[in-house]
């Protein structure tokens, strides 16, 4: 029979992945794409990789507090559209980018206001109400545009998603550097974050212990909607336009990015760190397959499977992580 010590050594593959899996993953897919995909390491495009991820990873700091919770918002890309579009509006109708930057945050607070008040109020599931959002915030980018694309945008706005700090540093970058550091004091050094692992781990019992789980949840889903907000800024400004057709398929590329990234759709676990190696992971396969020149459909159909992928792993870790208590 083995003793105490000796079954501690064994080796045990849910807590070794919990610790280092993300990051070996992405050193991998890293070195093989370097070898096997030419023109990768090339500066510029290791600097689109960033830029292109900037949005997209915005709103994949957002969804993890949604779904560490348990919940989802599968409404970012209409989202996006929506917002985008009307900050475009005001700021070609003003002139003032810091009004249309107001404008963006005001919208995104209102959104996500709404997903937390209805999900929250009616105990309606995350998933009917984003969806039901996804079709009228879609439907609200063309009323409210006309169809129309939205041309005229100041310097000083689509710099926010094409500017260059000191020539080197993308302004993008910045911007969601200092999203990051926001987002990851809140989660790890704030009661609120405390909140939302307890009730993202159980809600009655975090009921009991005297939290309002219904708070927590309205609460994650107004910082979601800044985070959009946000994230609706760098898009427009990059595009240099408001389209109102812009933003399919991010909020796929978004909740890969939190659930490549180590955080559970059942709720509960999940860090920021992880969501930003996530995207990065996610940010490289969109590279690599457009570098290689993979049909589109494929490549919906590749985010699929890693979708798929990391929950079957989050699945198999946890299982073995029981095991070994």
């Amino acid at each position: 029979m083995s003793t105490k010590a000796e079954e501690k050594k064994k080796f045990n593959f849910g807590q070794f992945y919990g610790k280092f899996g993300i990051l070996i993953i992405l050193v991998v897919l890293f070195v093989v794409s370097a070898v096997a995909v030419p023109g990768f390491l090339s500066t510029y495009n290791l600097t689109n990789i960033l830029l292109a991820i900037a949005c997209t990873t915005t709103l994949a700091l957002g969804a993890t507090f949604v779904i560490i919770l348990g919940h989802i918002n599968i409404a970012y890309g209409s989202e996006l559209a929506f917002i985008g579009c009307i900050s475009c509006m005001v700021n070609v109708a003003t002139g003032s980018t810091i009004l249309a930057v107001i404008v963006a945050l005001v919208i995104g607070i209102v959104l996500g206001a709404i997903n937390g008040f209805v999900i929250t109020k009616f105990s309606i599931p995350a998933f009917i109400m984003t969806l039901a959002l996804t079709e009228a915030a879609r439907g609200g980018a063309v009323m409210v545009t006309g169809g129309q694309t939205i041309s005229g945008l100041t310097k000083s706005y689509t710099f926010l998603g094409q500017g260059y700090i000191g020539g080197v540093i993308p302004m993008a970058i910045v911007i969601l550097a200092i999203c990051f550091i926001a987002c990851y004091i809140i989660l790890n050094k704030t009661p609120f974050g405390r909140y939302i692992y307890a009730v993202g781990g159980n809600s009655k019992a975090a009921e009991a212990s005297g939290i309002n789980p219904n708070k927590v949840v309205f609460k994650a889903y107004l910082l979601d909607g800044v985070l959009t907000g946000i994230a609706s800024i760098l898009l427009m400004s990059r595009l240099n336009s408001g389209v109102p057709g812009a933003g399919l398929t991010y909020e796929m590329d978004a909740i890969t990015a939190v659930v490549v990234g180590g955080t559970s759709m059942a709720g509960g676990s999940g860090t920021l760190v992880g969501t930003i190696f996530g995207a990065i992971i996610v940010g490289i396969i969109n590279n690599i397959q457009t570098l290689l020149g993979v049909d589109s459909n494929i490549q919906r159909v590749v985010k699929g499977v890693i979708i798929v992928a990391a929950v079957i792993i989050d699945v198999v870790t946890k299982n073995s992580a029981k095991k070994a208590r």
